[in-house]
């Protein structure tokens, strides 16, 4: 996207269906890039696709960011009042009572959140009409102050690990620091067994690799190692959806990732709005779709998993 031609951009930016009216389109977000709301909303647009397959059906939450990603931002769980009826919205009953959340269903909603500038979308792994059953497992590997390197080394070591347990597992970078492995569960268990699976999964890491890796919530305590957290899959918990926009320079994105791209060469903002589209063109196949239609072997998975954790160094 440049900058210099972003007024033709966004006068051609319509809506997908409905007659929604977008507002203050040559807004300028991303200041070092002069990226605009247009940008935004036409990427929306162009992306709905691809992204819808990870939004339909699950409750999520936006970040906003009105004045630009170097103004005040706002984190909103909650549908306000003018929400238009055509924008999907369900109850969602939580430990402190109930939260009417957006339901992204279709390109026009799409559309509309980009147009409030919300920047990213952040969505429960589980489906409304099965809330208690999240569809995957999350493993964020955060590396704070290590380097990408060991990132990337334990993102191969969590496939290498599944692998060996017979679970499906995807990455995506997450478009600002880090990657997120996800392990398909086929929604058979709760979100408190998906945290479990998590934590087993992340002992059995550290252990394998004690120099790179930690589950030390206290950043203190992690001397410079990258952070797994088994915690984003607790009820309510919330991940960057995929192909969401990031409040970063460079307009980058959350990018789903073949395997074989998780390499020396792969950098941690390393895709970008404007080539978004023509990549999953280009790739013709989504590498990260099978979370949300694989339903492995959980039972022997964790039996398995159970004997490592017990084998390991500090096992239970």
């Amino acid at each position: 996207m440049a900058a210099n031609s972003r007024r033709d951009r966004n006068r051609g930016v319509a809506p997908p269906g409905r007659h929604q009216r977008f507002t203050n389109l040559d807004k300028v977000l991303w200041p070092e890039d002069g990226f605009t709301k247009g940008d935004l909303v036409r990427y929306a647009v162009d992306i709905a696709p691809w992204m819808l397959l990870y939004l339909r059906d699950r409750p999520l939450a936006v970040e906003r960011w009105p004045d630009g990603i170097r103004g005040h931002a706002f984190f909103q769980k909650h549908a306000p009042g003018h929400t238009p009826s055509w924008v999907r919205t369900v109850v969602v009953p939580g430990d402190e009572g109930e939260e009417r959340c957006f339901v992204c269903d279709d390109a026009d909603t799409l559309a509309w959140l980009a147009n409030l500038a919300a920047i990213p979308l952040h969505v429960w792994s589980a489906r409304v009409a099965t809330l208690e059953r999240p569809d995957y497992c999350i493993l964020d590997l955060d590396p704070k102050d290590a380097p990408f390197a060991h990132v990337v080394t334990l993102a191969r070591a969590a496939h290498e690990l599944c692998t060996e347990l017979g679970l499906p597992v995807h990455v995506k970078a997450s478009g600002s620091s880090g990657l997120h492995v996800l392990v398909s569960l086929g929604r058979q268990i709760d979100h408190a067994a998906s945290v479990t699976l998590a934590q087993l999964l992340s002992h059995v890491l550290v252990a394998r690799h004690p120099d790179l890796a930690t589950v030390a919530r206290n950043p203190r305590l992690r001397a410079s190692r990258v952070y797994i957290d088994a915690f984003q899959n607790g009820r309510g918990k919330l991940l960057v959806a995929p192909f969401s926009v990031r409040p970063l320079p460079g307009m980058p994105v959350s990018m789903p990732l073949r395997w074989s791209e998780v390499n020396a060469r792969l950098t941690p903002r390393g895709f970008a709005a404007g080539d978004a589209v023509a990549r999953m063109e280009k790739l013709g196949v989504d590498p990260l779709a099978g979370i949300l239609t694989e339903a492995p072997d959980l039972p022997r998975a964790f039996e398995r998993l159970e004997g490592l954790v017990r084998r390991a160094p500090g096992g239970v």
